[in-house]
């Protein structure tokens, strides 16, 4: 069965319309387009952000040449694959798969499972609280500390970092600001990697530490690096996704009843959510050289962003695009990313929000956004999904 308006609750307006509305709109008239304000490109439609993601030579990640620098900032971001080119980021991505491997994410399920499972005891019986600040971001900071074999107690630290890394610090001075107030994670993880390095434990700084390619090993700014990768696309972005969950299931309760029927239908319904509503909105890269793309003359050295939350809305990828459909199939969004930089994470994302969704589903017959309740919605330019979603449940 596909969804379809009846099965939409009528008071329920889609989550975050205008900004879709308008990349609908940018997709239809300027689908690539130039901002004279912000100096920026952006790309919308499908076909020309598969081949961006294609192209690692002509559309590059490594930006170092036109950030300014900053010690504590050029520390933490030495080791971010995300912001790598090749063949860098290709020994490195080797390097530290073999520490973050699919077999490595797919033995923490229990766990992982226990600790969702306290976060909703903690909430107990009440039939309004807020998802997002009670379950759907304290669960992934914990997962996040507990992988890198940070103390429980350090975990209130992990999520301040996590929204530090999200936080909106724009030109020289936010720069500035941001690189400061690193310095008190990059000091703590250093101190980290000296304990694992005196006394190895079974956690990922320790696996990092001793992950070892071709005679090479990482060094302490390059783990920092891969840390911060950690909390900037592990903890705030699956907080997004299930926070997204919640916001796609409340408008479509015939779905959501038709899931917890059938369990196997929530990984591909998962998938369904990050096409609709992926977690990040766009991300960037810079041109290294003139290039050419939907009949528009690109110079090198200009920033492109890359609006994957369009793509995975175009009609020519997608039928009927905007139709929510947890049957879907093929499903081949790009939420995740594509090509050599397709996120590192997604075994884990995928897991959490699986694990997460069926617990829900078992324990609530209905989650419904409170109508009545204050939602906080996050920056639609950087990310999809709600710090804050006040529910209303119904025991199941």
């Amino acid at each position: 069965m596909t969804t379809d308006d009846s099965a939409r609750r009528p008071d329920q307006a889609e989550p975050n319309a205008h900004f879709f509305r308008w990349l609908e709109k940018m997709r239809r008239d300027e689908p690539v387009s130039y901002n004279p304000q912000t100096f920026h490109w952006s790309v919308f439609g499908h076909a020309d952000i598969t081949r961006i993601t294609a192209d690692t030579v002509t559309f590059v990640n490594d930006m170092a040449d036109i950030t300014p620098p900053q010690e504590d900032y050029d520390v933490f971001f030495r080791g971010n694959i995300a912001a790598m080119d090749e063949p860098r980021h290709r020994s490195f991505r080797m390097l530290v798969s073999k520490a973050f491997s699919a077999r490595y994410m797919g033995a923490q399920e229990p766990w992982i499972t226990e600790l969702a499972r306290e976060l909703l005891d903690a909430v107990g019986d009440k039939e309004q609280f807020d998802i997002a600040e009670d379950f759907a971001f304290p669960f992934p900071v914990a997962v996040i500390a507990t992988i890198l074999g940070a103390p429980r107690e350090d975990a209130p630290l992990f999520a301040e970092w996590a929204n530090l890394l999200h936080a909106s610090n724009t030109g020289a001075e936010g720069h500035r600001a941001t690189a400061m107030r690193l310095k008190s994670l990059n000091s703590y993880m250093f101190e980290q990697i000296r304990k694992r390095r005196a006394a190895p434990r079974d956690d990922l700084i320790t696996a990092l530490v001793q992950a070892e390619l071709d005679g090479r090993r990482l060094d302490d700014e390059e783990i920092i690096g891969f840390a911060g990768v950690l909390l900037m696309g592990g903890i705030t972005t699956t907080a997004a996704l299930i926070s997204n969950i919640i916001l796609t299931f409340d408008r479509f309760p015939q779905q959501y009843d038709e899931v917890r029927a059938d369990r196997r239908l929530v990984p591909q319904a998962i998938e369904e959510v990050v096409r609709t509503r992926p977690s990040f909105s766009n991300f960037v890269r810079m041109t290294s050289e003139d290039v050419e793309l939907g009949g528009q003359l690109i110079p090198a050295g200009e920033l492109v962003h890359v609006w994957i939350s369009s793509a995975n809305r175009d009609a020519n990828a997608f039928p009927d695009p905007d139709r929510f459909d947890i049957h879907r199939a093929p499903n081949r969004h790009v939420g995740f990313g594509q090509g050599i930089h397709y996120c590192i994470g997604a075994p884990l994302a995928r897991l959490e929000s699986r694990i997460a969704f069926n617990l829900l589903l078992d324990r609530y017959a209905r989650i419904s956004v409170n109508p009545l309740g204050d939602i906080e919605f996050l920056d639609t330019s950087d990310m999809i999904g709600a710090s804050r979603l006040p529910v209303i449940v119904k025991r199941a």
